[in-house]
């Protein structure tokens, strides 16, 4: 069972599975994939993959980080006669100049030095393994996660809905559209009060459009928005009327609409489906439709719908990415090298690790000019 589950086999097949899910989901986004038990399966899967994996690769690597100076023999070992003047010290300064961690030992009539680089690249593989299981821990917290949304007018209060966050409550202070320097529309902010518990949490909040404020885990994010316009009309239909933007209105005999432009309020009129007359107002103008019906137009009231979202994995999947960074400038630090030597008499016993052979070759090439000429000072 624990060969199955640390299988490149398995990880594969979970990788594939995982990726066509994905697709689908991005397909088909009214199908809910991500919330499924099947792919939450899949997930935690993966992650027992790959601490299984990473599990028993540890103790090799503990013992290559434990592994302490010992005599260098067997078939692999290269044994060399040294010049008379040459000596450990000078080796093992010259080895340390090459940015090698070295560790001595005796053992009897024998010197023995190990030497170490590339030590964080031996790490980098395993490193890279947690971050993924942080990664995909943090997709399976993310499953749980609840969307939703809050439409409010400014001055005015609203509820998040309890799915999200119960007992929240915003209320909306100001909703603006930004024009750039050339007239056009460059973004939305609402800038908005949070109270939790009836207690004033965050006071004059804003979001933008890709610029969400977060609070205690929950970002809100400006999604849409819209207007209604607040009229008054004497005569016959007196009364005080909120038109939502661009509906239909008729008063007396003429239809019209009222539309919310950069430029401000449009009144436009219709007959049949043709625009008859266009005319842009401000607060308090009147227009007479007859002697006894008047329209006041009072104000622009203007609403702002904001997405909610809480996603508890977010700060572990951010905290499994950095983990994969430290691991990728690891990887960067070079290959794992170690060099072996065992010293007795005029007599020098070497090895040479390295998975890259051409480095290996080098590396060897090198120790063995040196021990040989005496020239380890160089």
């Amino acid at each position: 069972m624990i060969k199955f589950l640390s299988s490149i086999q398995l990880a594969v097949g979970l990788i594939a599975a995982i990726a066509l899910a994905s697709v689908f989901a991005t397909l088909y986004p009214t199908v809910e994939v991500f919330s499924s038990f099947w792919f939450r399966g899949l997930l935690l899967l993966f992650c027992l993959n790959l601490l299984v994996c990473t599990l028993k690769s540890l103790p090799a690597v503990f013992a290559r980080l434990k592994k302490t100076p010992a005599n260098v023999c067997g078939e692999r070992a290269e044994g060399l006669e040294i010049s008379g003047h040459q000596s450990v010290e000078a080796l093992t300064q010259f080895i340390k100049e090459k940015g090698y961690k070295v560790k001595m030992a005796s053992d009897g009539d024998r010197q023995n030095v190990l030497a170490q680089k590339g030590i964080l690249s031996l790490i980098a593989p395993h490193l890279l393994h947690l971050a993924l299981i942080v990664v995909l821990v943090g997709g399976y917290l993310s499953s749980f996660g609840v969307e939703d949304q809050v439409a409010c007018f400014v001055g005015e209060k609203a509820e998040v809905p309890a799915s999200v966050a119960e007992g929240m409550v915003i209320e909306v202070n100001d909703f603006q559209t930004v024009l750039d320097a050339e007239g056009a529309i460059e973004n939305w902010i609402t800038n908005f009060n949070i109270y939790f518990n009836d207690v004033k949490a965050v006071e004059s909040g804003t979001t933008k459009v890709n610029a969400p404020l977060k609070y205690k885990g929950i970002s809100f994010y400006q999604k849409s928005y819209g207007y209604h316009h607040l009229i008054e009309v004497t005569g016959e239909q007196a009364g005080v009327y909120q038109i939502p933007d661009q509906k239909i209105f008729k008063l007396e005999d003429k239809v019209f609409n009222i539309t919310q432009t950069i430029e401000g309020p449009l009144v436009r009129f219709f007959k049949g489906h043709e625009i008859v007359e266009e005319k842009m107002v401000k607060n308090g103008e009147k227009m007479e439709f007859s002697e006894d019906t008047v329209l006041t137009y009072v104000k622009t009231y203007p609403f702002t719908v904001l997405a909610v979202k809480k996603d508890p994995g977010t700060w572990v999947v951010m905290t499994g990415f950095l983990l994969m960074t430290v691991a990728s400038f690891f990887f960067w630090t070079g290959r794992y090298r170690e060099i072996a030597l065992s010293f007795e008499g005029n007599k020098a016993y070497l090895t040479v690790s390295c998975k890259n052979k051409a480095l290996r070759d080098e590396i060897l090439a090198e120790v063995r000019s040196k021990l040989k000429a005496g020239e380890t000072n160089g």
